[in-house]
């Protein structure tokens, strides 16, 4: 079974139960969104077990502290909130020492300082592998991103290169030099969420529907489309691909395209607005945070996300990573 077939089957556990009257979006957003007291609370939670997410060979406790913490945070900043507090659940193998444990805590802390969010509670457990799982509690007042508000003729757009997580993952993997490749090791190992670029198109109030991208925009698009009954053309020549990411797939005989489109990991924002939006949007992100952020297709009429090259067009719908 795929990933969102088994989603769909939980929502049997829905069915014939009225929600309670602040639960405003529950299973198929990044976050669940609750209203209170004219305020919008956010509420994701994320996996990460060893072996499937990462191994220990390749990233230290300190990484792993860190990134567990970013990914979940991402999933906020994809609904345009704010992080405030964080719940951690951890299963420690015997031979993790409590040396590793203090890195992996100081890896937390380095992250929850830097977005100031703060921890409430959790549980430790035994386990034979590492897993830790993390539920944040993020808040916003103005109208949180959903999946489901893109419409056809929006720009699509994303917030920073795509596939550098990939290529530092392939690095790991090969045993290339890591030094040569240092920015795309920390693409992966220490994915930085948009939690500020996520606060400020909040604000803007012209975003029409928003995704972190963790999975590869094949697949994180696809989660759009389906939510807003609308299809997706992206074009190749403006899919934003790094240098070094490009000397990475040389070196490694890779199309680093496939990185961008599948990879996952990147844990940029890809969003949609109307075209007449375009130049408030890029001019205010650049006054604001003095960086770009790239158009890289538009929302269409149907049901399928459509790579076009000059060439041929594609069909790469779900085309992402998948755990099943």
């Amino acid at each position: 079974m795929k990933e969102k077939s088994i989603i769909e089957l939980f929502k049997i556990i829905t069915k014939d139960l009225i929600a309670p009257s602040f639960v405003k979006k529950g299973i198929g957003e990044d976050a669940a969104v609750l209203e209170i007291g004219g305020s919008y609370y956010l509420i994701t939670t994320d996996l990460l077990i060893e072996d499937t997410h990462f191994k220990q060979k390749w990233i230290s406790p300190f990484a792993l502290g860190y990134k567990a913490l970013a990914v979940n945070l991402s999933d906020i900043a994809a609904m345009g909130g704010k992080p405030e507090c964080f719940i951690i659940s951890i299963g420690i193998p015997k031979d993790f020492s409590s040396k590793d444990i203090d890195e992996l805590i100081k890896g937390l802390k380095t992250i929850a300082q830097k977005y100031q969010v703060f921890l409430i509670g959790g549980d430790t457990v035994r386990a034979e592998k590492i897993v830790i799982n993390i539920t944040v509690l993020g808040k916003t007042e103005k109208k949180p991103f959903f999946r489901s508000g893109a419409k056809v003729g929006d720009i699509i757009l994303v917030s920073r290169f795509l596939g550098d997580a990939a290529a530092g993952l392939a690095i790991l993997e090969n045993n290339l030099n890591q030094k040569d490749f240092l920015s795309l090791i920390n693409a992966h190992l220490f994915p930085e969420p948009e939690v500020d670029l996520g606060l400020y198109l909040a604000e803007t109030q012209l975003v029409h529907a928003a995704i972190d991208i963790s999975d590869g925009i094949a697949s994180d698009l696809m989660w759009i489309c389906e939510e807003s009954n609308v299809g997706a053309k992206i074009y190749k020549t403006k899919i934003p691909i790094s240098s070094i990411c490009k000397k990475a797939a040389h070196k490694l005989n890779k199309n680093p395209l496939e990185w961008a489109l599948s990879g996952g990991e990147d844990y940029a924002l890809l969003f949609t607005i109307p075209p007449n939006a375009l130049k408030q949007i890029k001019e205010g992100i650049w006054k604001k945070f003095k960086r770009e952020v790239f158009v890289i297709g538009e929302i269409t009429e149907g049901n399928k996300v459509l790579l076009v090259s000059e060439k041929k067009i594609i069909d790469i719908s779900g085309k992402g990573f998948s755990h099943f």
